[in-house]
């Protein structure tokens, strides 16, 4: 097993300043942080087990951070929100113990073309997604919406990279939310309560290094309310751009990532 690096006050302020960098970028894409927090880990020298525990740790509590600073500006529909939350936590723990059988390397190209192709899509609708119109919905609809859920809620137990930029992408499609209110659903929602059952299952099984938890923690939740209050600020317009640039770089590293 590879041994943990000591933990040197410059490897805790290192691992702060990545978390909330991390966080504060995802906050403002809806996902995302997976992209940056887990290579600065590794790059550190942490081995994988415990950067990815400690990863998990920090992007659970995104939805701490962003999610106070959403409430308070009214942009939760708490019913969506606890949906979200309920209805995908146990398609996440199914997609987590799958993992530990089958990896998920071979999914990651097909997801990439799939996240190209939603990108394209919406590069196409030039104006889509700045106007706040939900939908009103059905039974139908949302058993619908449900079904769909599922399988994100099970890539994000699985595979994870990215999984934010799918409940994204549901939320603009489906229930018609506009960039703002999308994001802030999928940080809320998809940080407190999936993300949450990553963390938890690390810790369970002792992969977290807790001398890195108070940097990594802290980060997270700072990095995640300013981003969360950048992105109210600036607006639909700016958040679609980083939305999509995002997606854009997610797409092509699942796609080309060896």
């Amino acid at each position: 097993m590879t041994a943990i690096p000591d933990l040197s006050p410059g490897f805790m302020i290192a691992s702060f300043l990545a978390s909330f960098i991390a966080c504060f970028f995802s906050s403002l894409a809806g996902g995302g942080a997976g992209l940056i927090l887990l290579p600065i880990l590794l790059l550190l020298g942490l081995p994988f087990v415990n950067a990815l525990a400690c990863h998990k740790l920090a992007v659970g509590f995104i939805g701490l951070g962003s999610g106070y600073r959403y409430t308070k500006a009214g942009l939760i529909d708490w019913q969506i929100f606890w949906w979200t939350g309920l209805t995908g936590v146990p398609f996440v723990i199914l997609g987590t113990r799958f993992a530990g059988h089958l990896s998920g390397e071979t999914m990651r190209p097909i997801l990439g073309i799939m996240i190209l192709v939603m990108v394209t899509v919406a590069l196409l609708r030039k104006s889509h997604h700045l106007k706040h119109q939900p939908r009103s919905m059905s039974r139908k609809l949302w058993l619908l919406a449900s079904l769909m859920l599922a399988p994100m809620a099970f890539y994000s137990g699985w595979v994870s990279a990215g999984a934010g930029i799918f409940t994204t992408y549901l939320y603009l499609q489906f229930f018609k939310y506009d960039q703002l209110h999308s994001t802030a659903m999928t940080l809320s929602a998809n940080g407190i309560f999936w993300n949450m059952i990553g963390a938890g299952s690390h810790v369970f099984l002792g992969h977290t290094v807790w001398g890195l938890a108070p940097g990594l923690v802290g980060g997270a939740l700072l990095g995640s309310y300013c981003g969360a209050s950048l992105g109210i600020q600036k607006g639909n317009k700016f958040l679609r751009i980083i939305f999509l640039s995002s997606a854009f770089v997610t797409g092509v590293l699942l796609l080309f990532q060896k």
